[in-house]
């Protein structure tokens, strides 16, 4: 070894694994949740923060939740999904149908409305892929195509009673002590993760943070023990909460630890680029539908589970909520930016405000103001924050030099 090499090799400082850095919007996020939950529980005496309250607060957002995951993955691309509602819809229409006409068993129902959700995936990415039609066209002639076949399919009538043993695949619950034990397997699954790349880390002679470590799993462990003790005053832990978690794992682990997660967010943002470098954007965009297929199924299982038969008319703006929730969790609209996890939270974030504002009786005609609003910060903040560092203006700013450009426009140069 020669002495300059020597001496780089002595001043170079040790390199730090970056994980497990605690992201600031997480916690932001964590502390608005609180706040609000807290917000509403004062305004409302009590009730928003009771057992019966946060247990059909959970089976309420578990839809949306479910599909915001999966929109969420169409975004990171670049892409947009508008069907969601009218798919969802005709996917529930066919697993009650199928039951109460058919004589389908439960299982069978939700495999037929997987099935067509596969199925109309396929068909999105065969015209967004194959025949270049942009997906915003492709899937607003589905919401609105869906909506008639399905008013048609059914007569415009309610499709049911669905029986108890296809409803309890969402509505029924589980033990409290079963809902502690999962819990600890998750937080024993994400401490053996840790370890394991500290061990990768020490082999490297690389520092490694276990504060941050512990902050991290703190992060998700005290919200869920909190609200798992929370709801032992009622019947337990809704299944619902588990299709969400089962639903959320698997698609973080593709979006975080896959190939195709990697070349998603690298298509969303700079897709030509992808292409230059061998990435097979086509091939994605349709793994990305069809996985939008399958959730459209369980959407349709979950939408009648929870209702207990197909009504017309249900699912309608599904599509603008589920791309709201995955907005205010952070993912872009303009592609490259966002993960499955915050789309849930901004989800959970989302019905907690719709849950709160009626346990307070606030107008309903109020409660889409607020919403829209909360819609249009969100839009805002990714706006700023996609623009360059030297080119943004503070708000108040801009509006400032905008009036004076209308109103006294001489005295500017």
């Amino acid at each position: 070894m020669t002495t300059s090499a020597a001496v780089q090799e002595t001043v170079q400082p040790t390199r730090k694994v970056n994980i497990p850095a605690v992201s600031p919007r997480l916690i932001v996020a964590v502390v608005a949740v609180v706040g609000l939950a807290l917000l509403f529980n004062i305004q409302s005496d009590d009730v928003f923060l009771s057992s019966r309250n946060l247990s059909l607060l959970l089976r309420e957002s578990a839809l949306v939740a479910v599909l915001a995951a999966g929109v969420a993955i169409v975004m990171i691309m670049g892409e947009i999904d508008l069907s969601i509602g009218s798919a969802v819809y005709f996917a529930g229409i066919l697993a009650a149908k199928s039951q109460v006409n058919w004589h389908f068993s439960p299982m069978g129902a939700v495999l037929l409305a997987v099935g067509f959700g596969v199925v109309l995936g396929l068909w999105h990415a065969l015209w967004i892929v194959r025949v270049g039609v942009p997906s915003f066209i492709v899937t607003l002639t589905s919401l609105l195509g869906l909506r008639g076949l399905g008013l048609q399919f059914s007569g415009g009538k309610t499709i049911g009673p669905l029986p108890d043993s296809y409803i309890g695949l969402s509505e029924d619950f589980i033990s409290i002590s079963t809902t502690y034990g999962l819990i600890l397997a998750a937080v024993a699954v994400l401490a053996w993760y840790y370890w394991r790349q500290r061990r990768v880390a020490r082999t490297l002679e690389q520092d490694y943070s276990w504060p941050s470590v512990l902050v991290r799993i703190m992060v998700w462990a005290v919200p869920l023990f909190v609200a798992t003790w929370s709801l032992s005053g009622f019947l337990g832990t809704p299944t619902a909460a588990l299709w969400v978690a089962a639903i959320g794992i698997l698609l973080s682990f593709l979006m975080d630890r896959t190939t195709f997660g990697r070349n998603a967010y690298l298509i969303g943002s700079n897709r030509e680029a992808a292409r230059v470098a061998g990435i097979g954007v086509g091939r994605h965009l349709l793994i990305a539908f069809v996985t939008m297929g399958v959730l459209y199924g369980l959407g349709g299982v979950l939408l009648t589970t929870r209702l207990g038969a197909s009504a017309a008319g249900t699912g309608q703006f599904l599509e603008l909520e589920a791309i709201a929730a995955a907005v205010i969790g952070g993912v872009s609209l303009r592609g490259g930016i966002g993960t499955v996890q915050a789309a849930i939270g901004g989800a959970f974030l989302l019905t907690i405000i719709d849950n709160g504002m009626q346990t307070i009786n606030l107008s309903s005609f109020l409660q889409d103001v607020v919403k829209g609003g909360i819609l249009l910060l969100a839009v805002t903040a990714d706006a700023s924050t996609r623009r360059p560092r030297n080119q943004r203006t503070p708000l108040l700013l801009g509006l400032r030099a905008k009036w004076i450009d209308i109103v006294r426009p001489t005295e500017r140069i």
